[in-house]
């Protein structure tokens, strides 16, 4: 029975995760009410409020969702492999947003995607100066280290937020190879060998 029980919750949470998302493309979010939430995600207010305090705490939910999925497509790179696998790590991140193009624009609308981009940016920014990505390696420098980071972490992804949004006139499929580029630039001067 509790199996059925989490399914059934886990189904709920998804539906009204998506009829908000549904909604924001015609409304603001402080225009949506509970009552037409759960009426879009044909659940009632008792399960809204089962799941959720407040129409907020889905979005957060929802973005929070996809900084963690983003976040695991890198889980695998470590300092030693950033030269060799950036470029096919960047493009799985792009394949993923590829797939549902208008569910990250939307997301991208709320207060300029911003709540999903600190997110994703932090995750990645404390994966890249975690001991498991540095193992093997000292750095010489660490605030100068920790300045490359941000730089190329917050230059990477609000490029590829931007392109998302329909702001550069890029394609998304030939970041890959770009940001690869500009991320190993950045970065390589402290994983260089003597």
């Amino acid at each position: 029975m509790a199996k059925a029980e989490y399914r059934s919750s886990a189904r709920s949470r998804d539906l009204l995760k998506s009829a908000l998302l549904s909604m924001l493309k015609d409304m603001d979010l402080d225009e949506i009410t509970v009552s037409a939430l759960a009426q879009k995600a044909g659940v009632n207010r008792g399960t809204f409020y089962a799941h959720y305090k407040n129409i907020s705490e889905v979005l957060e939910s929802i973005q929070s969702d996809v900084a963690r999925q983003l976040a695991l497509l890198f889980r695998h790179l470590n300092a030693d492999s950033i030269f060799f696998d950036c470029e096919s790590i960047l493009s799985a991140c792009i394949d993923f947003l590829g797939r549902s193009p208008d569910y990250y624009r939307a997301l991208l609308t709320i207060d300029n995607g911003k709540g999903m981009l600190d997110m994703w940016r932090s995750n990645l920014i404390n994966y890249l100066e975690s001991s498991r990505f540095l193992a093997g390696n000292t750095i010489r420098n660490a605030v100068s280290y920790r300045c490359a980071i941000n730089f190329a972490i917050n230059g990477a992804v609000g490029m590829i937020a931007d392109t998302l949004a329909g702001k550069t006139g890029i394609m998304l499929e030939v970041l890959p190879k770009e940001l690869a580029r500009f991320i190993t630039g950045v970065l390589g001067p402290y994983f260089q060998r003597d």
